[in-house]
């Protein structure tokens, strides 16, 4: 595929160098450490600030950018995102399988804007939580606006497993490549161990696996938030 070639350009060298390892204790700060990454960091907002209309539900944030030139008023709502007033419901999203759209906290959300680079499009990132209790803190909604001010343009909801909008990559043609994240599971302990990184693109209206992933393990069973990478982004042996 397409997106196969491109990934393993980026790491020409991995299946044959040893490299030191980083104990990381953020996801953010791992997937920014990957080459290709689309969305560095967050468009700044007034922490706090929330507004509200009359006759709607809930409560939104306003932020401020341009998208190929132009300036765009970004709002983010509880079930929805809007652009120069053009709304984006969240339920209307093609959404990646056995992923669900849920409502977010807009005031805990993050939003990140890429400009047009070559054939790749604009793009927009929204990332926030919603409720929930056990380990609903290992989930977020992650949505990706694909060329926000097109009559064509695409919302993807992106599977939340410890995942991010810096989890999206660059990769051929013009699309981007994100992970499907999965537990490691030691069967005879019960425990799990790791996390398994499964990428995948969207092309001609699916979501494609790229054949590429990257294995995390975890430096004490259970507990995802201090790892270290067992390998660098490489096909799957079959």
């Amino acid at each position: 595929m397409r997106i196969f070639k491109y990934i393993a350009i980026l790491f020409p060298i991995a299946s044959s160098c040893a490299y030191a390892e980083t104990i990381y204790k953020s996801y953010d700060t791992f997937y920014t450490d990957q080459p290709g990454v689309v969305f560095k960091s967050p468009l700044k907002r007034d922490m706090g600030s929330v507004y509200s209309n009359t006759g709607d539900d809930g409560v939104y944030t306003e932020l401020q950018s341009t998208i190929d030139g132009r300036a765009v008023t970004i709002q983010v709502a509880p079930n929805h995102l809007s652009i120069n007033k053009r709304q984006y419901r969240f339920t209307q999203a093609t959404i990646f399988p056995n992923e669900h759209a849920t409502d977010i906290y807009p005031d805990d959300a993050n939003v990140f804007v890429t400009e047009r680079i070559g054939n790749r499009p604009p793009l927009l990132c929204m990332e926030g939580h919603g409720s929930g209790s056990g380990e609903a803190n290992r989930h977020q909604q992650i949505y990706v606006l694909v060329d926000p001010l097109s009559s064509k343009s695409v919302l993807l909801h992106l599977p939340s497993l410890l995942s991010s909008c810096r989890a999206v990559l660059a990769a051929a043609n013009g699309q981007i490549a994100f992970p499907k994240n999965s537990y490691l599971v030691d069967e005879a302990q019960g425990t799990r161990t790791g996390l398994v990184l499964s990428y995948f693109t969207f092309e001609r209206g699916k979501f494609m696996p790229t054949g590429n992933e990257i294995r995390l393990h975890f430096v004490s069973p259970e507990n995802p938030f201090s790892f270290s990478r067992e390998s660098k982004l490489l096909p799957k042996v079959h």
